[in-house]
């Protein structure tokens, strides 16, 4: 192997790391979003604390 196709692989490398951290950043950004989104909705659901509370056991 010449060093111009080693110097073109490990060019090659450096990118594929590069793109790859780029995208598992933009995934956990993403998710995170969208927890705090799940975390948002289930605050603001309307409960009811009456229910749950008695359970008819007639068949």
């Amino acid at each position: 192997m010449d060093i111009g196709s080693m110097s073109m692989a490990m060019s090659q490398n450096s990118l594929k790391t590069a793109v790859s951290l780029s995208l598992m950043k933009i995934q956990m950004n993403t998710s995170k979003e969208m927890a705090t989104g799940m975390n948002d909705m289930i605050k603001n659901m309307a409960v009811d604390p009456v229910r749950g509370q008695k359970i008819d056991v007639k068949a």
